[in-house]
């Protein structure tokens, strides 16, 4: 590796090299999960000279590219603190990716000393005074738009969907800590955040973060978590969001708080569960599709279909088959009202025999026809897997 890649790949953060011959790039370096392609484009859109630009995705999100020769370097993205955006008006959209995508989050200080020391390295030094006119002058790129989750503030706005702070609750009830990303990120493409505080965004998202882990740690005190544990958590969530000095940091923050909620309600779960019981349970939980019977589990098992179900009926309170028809129908709820799937394919998708087998069994188990629980979704607010369940949580 050159010293220029070793660079790179100590930043740990999206980064490619590439090798410019006449009308062809030809890939030298690459680091992180940008697409190549996607890279080629955001070169495209620049002149091929001897030159430092910036490329700005969002309000904090920028790409750096050098190009020396025949050598070009696009560094990024990068989410970058800079103080006079937190200034402006909060009716706008603000990005949540690094995450996601592996980027890192800097103090503009220490962006422009990452810049001043990779223009040493490949040997085309520049000033301060280069970098600020380079901010100054960035180039719009929308080649992440479809990668970005944006999150609207708006004073004139609503809160996030009520359906989507249920999918969470649910997630977290169900100790699903997979279902916590998408059902996060669906939760902040969903709607707007209404302003929380007049000390701009970064003190708003803190607000709205500390009041989201609130309601949901709910859910985890309904699923068994002790109260006095509770507490506690939620006193070590919030001093944790306070600490922090980013959009993007706070809101990834958020989800991994959410996310350990989920794998603490899984954990108390699974020990009160023997370990046959507790892989069909989770088998069953992670894929509600599935099609496996109770003979083909107990052969992976190796145990009788009778003692499997008797034990697991003894354990979780309902039968196997039971228990698959209703996490079948907690997943037909989740779909119901985060997508716009027509009912019949969400029937399929979930292996129920047509659109009337899952009418038929929705409404005898949730209470309302899917249709209806579409048209408004508080009436499926009662709706809880584990009101059928009798796991016993000691």
């Amino acid at each position: 590796m050159t010293l220029e890649q070793l660079y790179i790949k100590s930043l740990d953060i999206p980064a490619v090299e590439f090798k410019i011959t006449g009308k062809y790039i030809d890939t030298v370096f690459k680091s992180g999960k940008i697409l190549t392609s996607r890279y080629q484009a955001m070169l495209n859109q620049l002149p091929r000279q001897n030159d430092f630009t910036i490329l700005q995705h969002s309000q904090t999100l920028f790409t750096f590219c050098f190009i020396k020769g025949t050598t070009a370097y696009l560094i990024g993205p990068e989410i970058i603190n800079i103080p006079q955006v937190e200034s402006t008006t909060l009716n706008d959209k603000i990005i949540y990716l690094s995450k996601r995508l592996n980027t890192t989050i800097l103090e503009k200080e220490q962006c422009y000393k990452q810049i001043l020391f990779f223009t040493q390295l490949i040997q085309q030094p520049i000033d301060r005074l280069a970098i600020d006119n380079a901010f100054a002058h960035a180039k719009s790129a929308n080649q992440l738009n479809d990668a970005i989750t944006a999150v609207n503030f708006n004073d004139k706005g609503v809160h996030i969907r009520y359906v989507y702070e249920n999918a969470l609750k649910d997630a977290v009830m169900l100790g699903d800590a997979a279902a916590i990303h998408d059902t996060f990120i669906g939760l902040l493409n969903s709607g707007r955040i209404g302003i929380l505080s007049d000390q701009g965004r970064i003190r708003s998202v803190k607000n709205w973060g500390i009041i989201c882990v609130s309601v949901t740690l709910r859910s985890a005190i309904s699923a068994g978590i002790d109260y006095d544990q509770a507490y506690s958590l939620n006193d070590q969530y919030v001093r944790t969001i306070e600490a922090l000095s980013s959009f993007d940091e706070v809101m990834h923050t958020i989800e991994e708080i959410l996310k350990d909620m989920a794998q603490r309600v899984d954990h108390l779960r699974n020990v009160h569960l023997s370990a046959n019981c507790r892989y069909i349970y989770q088998l069953i939980l992670d894929s509600p599709e599935t099609k496996l019977t109770i003979p083909q589990i107990s052969n992976q098992l190796g145990l009788s279909p009778h003692h499997l179900s008797t034990l697991f009926k003894r354990e979780v309170g309902v039968s196997i088959t039971r228990f698959k028809l209703l996490v079948k129908l907690n997943r037909a709820v989740q779909l119901i009202h985060t997508t716009n799937l027509p009912l019949s394919e969400i029937a399929a998708a979930l292996n129920f025999a047509d659109q009337s087998h899952l009418t038929r069994e929705f409404k005898a188990f949730v209470g309302v026809s899917p249709s209806a629980a579409r048209k408004n979704p508080h009436l499926t607010a009662t709706w809880n897997l584990y009101n059928f369940l009798t796991i016993n949580l000691g």
